[in-house]
């Protein structure tokens, strides 16, 4: 059984599917927009960064949502965009249980720091770390009446994963079949 997880910006989901074979990281953007030669930018240096070069996808989020489906069973998580307005409502329609993983309010200074650290717009950080636009997202995020796991300063979404025995085991990347 494949498990979704939703999850919020900063969390690791990039760095826990590259150290892990039976976890794939759906980035969004190249679903949601068209990027010319998009294959010759580092995914995450696409993120959060004002690429001008880029036009929203007409087939989106259909598109998107098919590569969750088109990936359940192959992989134990799939790890997706967690937007309350703009993902969430496409994954709800479509049937596709998931669970969100967002940091505490205490954590935002950290992730603050993730963003910058990894090269994000300071429009994006500021937007995406700000605790005004956290305490908006918040109610939305439990308006879903999906289970949420909130993580704590210092704490990444490998690292609980990892503590948490209710969770399939992740294998590593170089682990032999």
């Amino acid at each position: 059984m494949t498990i979704i997880i939703a999850g919020f910006g900063g969390i690791g989901k990039t760095t826990l599917a590259k150290k892990y074979k039976n976890v794939l990281d759906l980035e969004s953007t190249p679903y949601k927009y068209i990027i010319a030669d998009y294959q010759k930018f580092d995914p995450e240096a696409v993120k959060g960064k004002g690429i001008i070069d880029k036009k929203l996808n007409p087939d989106f989020p259909e598109n998107y949502i098919t590569a969750i489906k088109n990936n359940l069973y192959k992989y134990d998580y799939i790890l997706v965009w967690c937007h309350p307005e703009q993902a969430l409502p496409h994954l709800e329609r479509a049937g596709i249980d998931y669970e969100l993983f967002i940091p505490t309010r205490e954590a935002l200074d950290e992730y603050r720091q993730r963003f910058i650290n990894r090269g994000n717009s300071q429009e994006y950080v500021n937007r995406v770390s700000s605790k005004e636009g956290y305490d908006k997202r918040l109610p939305q995020f439990k308006a879903t009446g999906k289970p949420i796991v909130f993580l704590q300063t210092g704490e990444t979404l490998e690292s609980y994963l990892k503590n948490n025995a209710e969770y399939p085991p992740l294998i590593p990347a170089d682990a032999k079949d």
